[in-house]
């Protein structure tokens, strides 16, 4: 029986996004890779953080087109006119949700015999994701909230310590962040805050890597966790004994959702039955100055933030909520006012409760959002280090074993071989729900 060769990896040139600097796998990864056997080629490009240069040097040969590659790793989407025939393919899909604008990336994927492996499917036995740049959306998310948050505060009057901030994409690093974080939480502690913004609230959704990396931040603010219930204890305190601190609110499942019929929030119920349910933040979103959501949502489940609900409160004096960091952005989603994804060179736009009107920027009365999809390229080296780590053992598994029928093969890890979408031009079984999309 002849041996199984082992398959050429390669790593493709980002197209179709503008400011996407991210690489699947770093120089020293692809170096691990080549020292255990394997060959890489990697498609030339000026954009990738990590120079060509460096990937010649640790061993890869540089390409304008795949000779011999047949595991070809990328971040976004491919476009649709390059996809190589017959080839395994590791990306963010973005189409298990039969998202509209990536119909017929899948359509073609099927028809020229790929085999999609998604990142956002490798997960463990309790469907927790293993492969991801949360974390990293999380750090930059929150950054660059508190820099917009900064400068709609000053343009209207307020003076505020988040004018230092810079955008994430400003720091060289996430050691830079750090320092300047933990700057600026001493600065607070020292100056303080003007009583009109004083208690400063965040209010945090969600819970998983997003907001891991959103609370690491907070971490170096010397942000002071309160509990939902003791959120009118704290807008009650004399202003000396709250100006020196920024005030955190996690807001778990059960505090953020309510039943319709007011019983008590069971989870499994609510799994079962989203319809059942409705969001409860109307009950807090007016004491908070900045909503952080970092929530996974579909359409199946309750909008945590409505219109109609903040033209309710934002009708009333004591409305404070001026900016929400809409991290997950997901579009007409969770958070209703998210009616479009932003980009770097225009991250903000605003809600006018009152006209019910969207206005580009924060300089317009209401509630500024920001909505980037990309958020974890404004810090690349560093979010490109942590996922070539996460991923690199399940590169070589693949590679290693030689197949391309990933699905049946049982050497191949369960989690790989879960995330399999399409396979001899076809969905696998767990994705067969995307085939209504096909039509």
């Amino acid at each position: 029986m002849a041996m199984r060769k082992n398959l050429v990896v390669g790593i493709l040139k980002e197209r179709g996004f503008k400011g996407e600097q991210r690489a699947p796998l770093t120089p020293s990864d692809v170096s691990w890779l080549i020292k255990k056997g394997l060959r890489v080629e990697v498609e030339s490009s000026k954009d990738r953080i990590f120079k060509d240069a460096q990937y010649k040097k640790a061993g890869a040969r540089l390409v304008n087109k795949f000779k011999e590659a047949s595991l070809l790793l990328g971040i976004k989407p491919p476009v649709l006119k390059g996809i190589y025939k017959n080839k395994i393919y590791m990306v963010f899909s973005h189409t298990i949700k039969g998202q509209p604008e990536n119909r017929p990336l899948l359509k073609e994927f099927i028809r020229k015999g790929v085999t999609l492996i998604d990142y956002e499917k490798i997960v463990n036995l309790e469907s927790e994701r293993l492969v991801y740049f949360g974390r990293v959306a999380g750090i930059c998310g929150v950054i660059d909230s508190l820099h917009y948050l900064g400068k709609k505060l000053a343009w209207q009057g307020m003076k505020n310590p988040f004018l230092d901030v810079k955008p994430a994409y400003g720091y060289n690093s996430f050691k830079e962040i750090v320092e300047g974080m933990s700057r600026l939480g001493y600065r607070i502690k020292g100056q303080g805050f003007d009583d009109k913004l004083s208690p400063f609230i965040i209010g945090l959704v969600g819970h998983g890597h997003v907001s891991q990396g959103v609370e690491e931040i907070l971490g170096y603010l010397k942000a002071v966790e309160v509990h939902p219930k003791d959120i009118q204890k704290i807008i009650r305190q004399p202003r000396k004994q709250t100006k020196r601190k920024i005030y955190k609110i996690i807001f778990l499942r059960e505090e953020r959702i309510r039943s319709k019929d007011g019983h008590r929030f069971y989870f499994e119920e609510y799994l079962q039955h989203p319809e059942r349910f409705e969001s409860n933040l109307g009950v807090y979103l007016s004491y908070l100055n900045l909503l952080i959501n970092a929530s996974y949502w579909d359409s199946r489940y309750p909008r945590m933030v409505t219109k109609k609900m903040v033209s309710r409160l934002a009708a009333q004096k004591k409305f404070r909520l001026a900016f929400i960091g809409d991290i997950s952005c997901d579009i007409n989603g969770s958070i209703e006012l998210t009616y479009k994804a932003t980009r770097q060179e225009e991250p903000v736009f605003t809600y006018n409760p009152g006209r019910g009107q969207f206005v580009d920027g924060y300089k317009e009365d209401g509630i500024s959002i920001l909505a980037v999809d990309n958020l974890p390229t404004e810090l690349p080296g560093d979010a490109s280090r942590e996922f070539s780590g996460l991923i690199r053992d399940y590169v070589y598994q693949i590679a290693a074993h030689g197949i391309k029928d990933i699905t049946e093969h049982a050497a191949i890890s369960r989690e790989i071989r879960r995330a399999v979408i399409t396979q001899n031009k076809k969905l696998t079984k767990p994705f067969a729900y995307l085939k209504k999309y096909l039509g």
